[in-house]
């Protein structure tokens, strides 16, 4: 059975080392010992469904829990992000802390949130309701750091799916130009950091054909019978181990009843890969395919670019890793450098200072089952609150950036799929 939350709380503070400034582990301790406010705000936030492109309703709540805490005059933007700011000295660098708002799960799927212990168990609890819960409390512990620069708090929408990085899109178009470093926030990974952003596409492919009735026009070209057709072609692609690249088909449509000819069919497919090269000649393969298919079958093809997120990653010897790092060696666990497909892939591939972070342990990622065990919240929002305290007086980090969009470095496991 795990310890009480505020015993977890009491032993991240005893973890926090010397290597450490003394008011910065003065701030993280008081921000662990709220980690019982910060469950509350998350399962709030997961109570409220949050499909992507229809995040308002959260993020409304989040606007108010912002102004509730004190956190600046937070703002509710065109794009649906929640944005406060909260000015620091003059000459200080500019840290963006990010969470993303949205959800995998439409809005009829039933959220309650059941407490077992340490265990939170709902769709969309850890990711990513954790996450911007805990941009709330870091906000309100950062904006007590003395001498720090100015601190950009960031709920944003579209992280999900087809959202394509909306959200995060925006932000980089607001702040791309003065942020020094950028954080982004997922409830369900701790130890775990993103340093390399995974560059991903999105088609649709759709075929279209006459159609007709089963008995009175049998073989007429059916659009779902090309479709298919398709789907076990893509099925045999071998892509490269190294780098890393991957597919999947994740929906299928097609037809209006089981006795008509289908007029029209189409597919979701996600391509993904630690190489924009990789990418290319993979989603060359697959449109070759795709009009192969329509000519055997006598179909009209069409094939639609609906998601293309941009890949990037931190150079070797960029001082984030000694940041990152120095905050994991404080609270006793050491952290796992990763590629994965987040928000941090916008500021990634400009070259910009970035990672992204997990608070607690999860599982069930993206399934009805998701849970996160809070026991490691305490480090998790130690690390963070340590990490972006650290940034704060850090003027010059983003000076060492460099895009390096040919290799993901370090790791071949690849983070949660978002």
């Amino acid at each position: 059975m795990a310890p009480p939350v505020e015993e977890r709380a009491a032993a991240a503070e005893n973890l926090l080392g010397m290597a450490v400034p003394a008011d910065l582990t003065r701030l993280a301790r008081a921000l662990a010992a709220r980690t019982e406010e910060v469950i509350v705000d998350a399962v709030a936030i997961c109570e409220i469904p949050a499909p992507t492109f229809h995040e308002a309703r959260r993020a409304r709540h989040v606007l108010r829990r912002m102004r509730a805490l004190g956190l600046g005059a937070p703002r509710l933007e065109e794009t649906g992000n929640v944005v406060a700011e909260l000015p620091g000295a003059a000459d200080g660098p500019t840290v963006v802390l990010t969470a993303h708002l949205d959800t995998v799960f439409e809005a009829d799927v039933p959220v309650r949130v059941r407490r077992e212990g340490a265990v939170l168990r709902a769709p969309g609890i850890g990711d990513n309701s954790l996450g911007v819960a805990g941009l709330l409390w870091l906000g309100g512990a950062l904006r007590a750091l003395p001498g720090r620069g100015t601190l950009v708090l960031v709920a944003n929408t579209c992280e999900e799916g087809l959202g394509d990085l909306r959200g995060a899109r925006a932000a980089w178009d607001r702040y791309g130009a003065r942020a020094d470093a950028w954080i982004v926030l997922e409830g369900a990974t701790f130890n775990r950091a993103v340093y390399a952003g995974v560059c991903s596409r999105r088609l649709e492919v759709g075929y279209r054909a006459a159609g007709g009735h089963s008995w009175l026009d049998f073989g007429r070209p059916s659009a779902v019978h090309a479709i298919g057709r398709l789907v076990d072609q893509i099925a045999a692609i071998r892509p490269p181990r190294e780098p890393r690249t991957t597919y999947n088909v994740g929906v299928l449509r097609g037809g209006t009843t089981v006795n008509s000819i289908a007029a029209s069919a189409s597919l979701l497919l996600d391509m993904r890969s630690e190489d924009p090269a990789a990418l290319d000649a993979l989603d060359r393969t697959v449109r070759d395919l795709a009009a192969a298919v329509a000519a055997a079958s006598d179909v009209e093809v069409s094939v639609e670019v609906v998601g293309d997120r941009p890949g990037g990653r931190l150079p070797d010897g960029h001082p984030l890793f000694s940041v990152v790092n120095a905050a994991a060696e404080a609270v006793g666990v050491p952290v796992e450098w990763e590629s994965g497909s987040t928000d941090a892939n916008v500021p990634l591939s400009h070259g910009a200072a970035a990672v992204c972070l997990g608070l607690a342990r999860g599982e069930g990622a993206h399934t009805r089952d998701e849970a996160v065990d809070v026991g490691a919240l305490p480090l998790g929002l130690t690390q963070a609150c340590l990490v972006a305290a650290s940034l704060l007086r850090r003027p010059a980090l983003t000076k060492f950036a460099v895009i390096d969009s040919t290799s993901a470095g370090r790791s071949t496991r690849e983070s949660v799929d978002q």
